[in-house]
């Protein structure tokens, strides 16, 4: 395993007898000290503008998760399962009755459906306003600033 560095060490010009130093060429001059200094408050001042404070930061992550916590959109499995609910009365009703049985059971599927939807829709509605007074309070402090 030895043999196989050296031979590799060997070709690309590397020995063991140079040094790195002796290679690097000595800087022309030296840095200004108060440039460095001056640049280096320069860097500091422009971070500082850029860091946002963590009172301001948590207010906003606070706004935006009550936001997204009252969104108006279906959630979870209510409707699916009130589809899901027509889909079998109404499979059910046309395997075992016939005729003008099962239009009449199909009619009443629908509208106990529709009914079932209606009676969600108006408990969304109920709890959209139940949360009106918190988007409110989200909006005024808004508009206040942090």
């Amino acid at each position: 395993m030895t043999v196989g560095a050296v031979l590799n060490a060997v070709p690309s010009g590397r020995t063991d007898n140079e040094s790195d130093e002796e290679t690097r060429a000595p800087p022309s001059e030296a840095p200004d000290v108060a440039a460095l200094g001056a640049e280096v408050e320069a860097l500091r001042e422009d971070l500082d503008a850029k860091t946002v404070s963590r009172a301001d930061l948590e207010a906003e992550l606070k706004q935006y998760v009550r936001a997204r916590q009252r969104r108006g959109k279906a959630r979870g499995w209510g409707p699916y399962l009130v589809l899901l609910y027509g889909t079998v009365m109404t499979l059910g009703a046309f395997v075992s009755l016939s005729g003008g049985w099962a239009i009449l059971a199909m009619i009443v599927v629908w509208l106990s459906t529709l009914g079932l939807y209606a009676l969600m829709v108006v408990v969304g509605v109920g709890a959209s306003a139940l949360g009106a007074p918190g988007r409110l309070v989200d909006r005024v402090r808004s508009w206040r600033g942090p």
